[in-house]
């Protein structure tokens, strides 16, 4: 068996995942900083729903090779202590106190809450200004659950990866063709359908999962066959850059709506697997070294805060520095953005996490006293990998 991946993970984490989470919140900060004409925030997204599909499939498959079975309950409390806390410091408190003075779509709050906004972007509700963000994490949310569903049943079956192989490959061909389906050019109403549909996104989470699964097989095999070669190649990581640039250069309305989430989420988990694969080149030094830079890492690491917290604080500064040139007015809000997302990083998500591991040690340090020692389960301990 084999598992000498070159970027082994550092504290349950990779560093070369953590700096593309750092790309995709720049992207979309960037994008909704007046500079959405040069860098589409949206591609950022698609690449935070490929790394989701490939990590959640990593997590999953590493319990159920250590344990046979998955943790349902631990994995979800995980994911609440990840999510809740930044969620009701930025989200929940604001719009209780702006609902004193403005008006509040209580039914898009709810949404927004528990997961089901993304279908209500398209009609611009009234929610707290800068919050519209949240429709993203109502697509990742809505497969975290469907998909851990899933793997509970799955888990039970000596066919275990061949039947989620199935159904990854499904969502791929299912999103893709109702993707093809619903483009219309120049149709604002058809391009929001497709953009924040679960159906018509699940793609990206498929191509995240089926890298995951495809790196499973290779790590449990002795062979280092043609493929696993070519995917740690330096031609693997120049060719998913060069894919990921012309989709991003392509300006056709039906290619955008139809095929740029799909060469965009190919291109992430390409990436994604060059940076476990690949070893002993200069260029896999360099992209090691560059990944590593603390910055890029800090911001990785603080993906998701600054990601809820970023819209409504460059909207501000973009309104406050109008008469300033648009460059320096973009640098200025993403700066702030970025600083304010790191600070809610130290301040909320890692107290939180700090106090549920403190909790779960101390029940697992209770429990080695009786009759059978229970340990943290791979979800508990590796569940920090998604945003």
């Amino acid at each position: 068996m084999r598992e000498d991946c070159g970027g082994a993970p550092v504290n349950n984490r990779y560093a070369h995942v953590d700096a593309l989470r750092a790309l995709a919140v720049l992207v979309v900060v960037v994008g909704h900083a007046g500079l959405g004409h040069v860098v589409p925030g949206g591609s950022g997204v698609t690449i935070f729903f490929a790394i989701s599909g490939f990590i959640i499939t990593t997590v999953l498959l590493k319990e159920w090779k250590k344990t046979s079975g998955f943790d349902l309950g631990g994995f979800y409390v995980r994911r609440m202590v990840k999510l809740l806390p930044p969620m009701i410091v930025v989200l929940v408190i604001p719009t209780l106190i702006y609902a004193m003075w403005a008006h509040i779509d209580w039914y898009a709050f709810t949404g927004q809450v528990f997961f089901f906004f993304n279908w209500m972007m398209p009609y611009n509700p009234d929610v707290l200004p800068g919050s519209g963000p949240v429709w993203s994490l109502s697509i990742e949310e809505q497969f975290y659950i469907v998909f851990a569903l899933l793997w509970v049943w799955l888990a039970r079956s000596r066919n275990a990866l061949p039947w989620l192989t199935g159904v990854a490959v499904a969502a791929v061909l299912v999103a893709t063709t109702l993707r093809v389906v619903l483009a219309d050019p120049g149709n604002a109403i058809a391009a929001d359908r497709i953009y924040y549909g679960s159906d018509t996104r699940a793609d990206s989470l498929a191509w995240g999962i089926l890298a995951a699964v495809v790196l499973y097989r290779w790590q449990q095999s002795e062979a280092d066959g043609r493929w696993r070669r070519l995917a740690g190649s330096t031609c693997a990581l120049f060719g998913a850059a060069g894919i990921f640039l012309v989709s991003v250069a392509i300006r056709d309305d039906w290619f955008q709506q139809t095929f740029r989430y799909s060469a965009q989420s190919v291109a992430t988990c390409v990436v994604i697997l060059y940076g476990l694969l690949a070893t002993g080149t200069q260029v896999h030094r360099w992209f090691s070294t560059i990944s590593g830079f603390r910055i890029i890492q800090v911001i990785g690491l603080a993906s998701y805060s600054i990601y809820l917290v970023h819209l409504g604080l460059v909207r501000i500064v973009m309104d406050k520095s109008a008469s300033l040139p648009l460059a320096l007015t973009s640098f200025i809000a993403v700066v702030v953005a970025v600083s304010a997302g790191v600070l809610l990083y130290w301040v909320v998500e890692v107290p939180a996490r700090a106090g549920y591991d403190r909790i779960r040690d101390r029940r697992a340090r209770r429990a080695a006293t009786g009759p059978r020692t229970v340990a943290p389960s791979a979800t508990e301990a590796v569940a920090d990998g998604h945003r």
